[in-house]
């Protein structure tokens, strides 16, 4: 899990916004604070280390649309990430440093990965295109318009952190792109929208995810009885099976089915994937969600959150009346960037004393954000 972001001028985040972060933590703020930065922020990370920094930049429109405006000589942007590997009481550092000399230019100044394990420490480190140091046999050749974590994660000293970084997983599910008819794809995990939903459901152990999945659609809808992946014309399609006040049954296509529901089963899906996700992040799950169905979906998270890290951007009063301060970081946007901090301490205490819940103090006052950044 990331036990902390430290970013410096990635699109509206400031100098050094420290971001720690639970197993279970809600980004909340107004539009425009920042929530986004911070969640494209972490995809960037997986987009640099899976497709290449170059494939991560040209994704978002260049290094001017990824580094914060600065109206003057552009600004470096930094990014490390505190890790904790749990399974294996490990630990990891890993950081770099893009410096941008010109408005359409850029190059990796710095870069550098820390590992700590039972059995020792693996480091290595760049700077300005130079290996500085690294473990004995390991020199990849140095490309200044990329990053070097990519190159050696074949090394099994080094394996661990490109997986676990290479696994960040932002969904923002589309109720239309589950609705159509998919082309099989192998790609794991699941598409950012849904686009793999099908070939998600179709490959996994139908016990790891079917039980779990349809008595969420039977607490939603009150009628479904079932769910499957059927295949036609070369695609495959998802079919939920109801049944009617008469009890007759009928399978019909994802197509058919609300945008509500389709989002609930994406979202559900995501979570259930196998093998688990190190890193989940969610986006407004509450969107097209009837206001009843997010304790069912926070219920999901939170069941998640054992065996994933799970981060989501909220709105909803309703989702956050079934949180707890300490999972809540408010977000706000200053001349200086965006900064992302905890509750202020007067309001986890109204919380605490059962005076005012998160929801109420949203709807009411908004929350609001400490002054110092959150400690560790």
């Amino acid at each position: 899990m990331i036990r902390k972001l430290t970013v410096s001028n990635y699109r509206s985040l400031g100098e050094k916004v420290e971001i720690y972060l639970d197993k279970f933590t809600a980004l909340v703020g107004p539009n425009g604070s920042g929530k986004s930065s911070v969640v494209d922020c972490l995809k960037f990370v997986a987009d640099a280390i899976g497709i290449g920094l170059s494939g991560a930049i040209s994704h978002r429109n260049g290094i001017g649309a990824v580094r914060r405006w600065s109206g003057g000589r552009p600004f470096n942007l930094a990014i490390q990430l505190d890790l904790l590997f749990e399974e294996s009481r490990s630990s990891a550092t890993y950081s770099f440093e893009i410096k941008s000399d010109k408005t359409e230019e850029y190059r990796v100044k710095a870069e550098s990965a820390s590992i700590y394990t039972r059995r020792g420490e693996h480091h290595f480190e760049i700077l300005d295109g130079k290996w500085l140091r690294g473990p004995d046999g390991l020199r990849p050749q140095i490309d200044e318009m990329g990053l070097a974590l990519p190159l050696i994660g074949g090394d099994e000293r080094f394996q661990p952190l490109v997986q676990e970084l290479q696994a960040i997983s932002v969904y923002s599910i589309f109720p239309d792109t589950l609705r159509k008819p998919q082309k099989y794809s192998p790609v794991r995990p699941m598409d950012q929208y849904g686009a793999t939903w099908a070939s998600i459901l179709k490959d996994q152990p139908k016990d790891s995810w079917r039980p779990e999945l349809v008595s969420a659609l039977v607490k939603l809808t009150g009628d479904t009885e079932d769910i499957r992946v059927t295949q036609a014309a070369g695609y495959l399609v998802v079919e939920i099976l109801h049944h009617s006040s008469s009890n007759k049954k009928k399978w019909f296509g994802a197509g058919q089915e609300s945008d509500g529901t389709l989002r609930v089963a994406g979202i559900i899906t995501a979570l259930l994937q196998e093998p688990s996700v190190p890193v989940i992040v969610i986006e407004e799950p509450e969107l097209t969600v009837h206001p009843g169905a997010i304790p069912l979906l926070v219920d999901f998270m939170k069941q998640a959150s054992k065996r994933s890290q799970v981060i989501v951007t909220t709105h909803s009063p309703d989702l956050l009346d079934l949180l707890e301060p300490p999972n809540v970081r408010v977000v706000n946007r200053g001349e200086a960037g965006t900064t992302v901090v905890r509750m202020s301490a007067s309001q986890r205490d109204a919380v605490k004393k059962g005076l005012l819940s998160l929801g109420e103090i949203l709807r009411t006052e908004g929350i609001q954000g400490e002054q110092l950044p959150l400690a560790s």
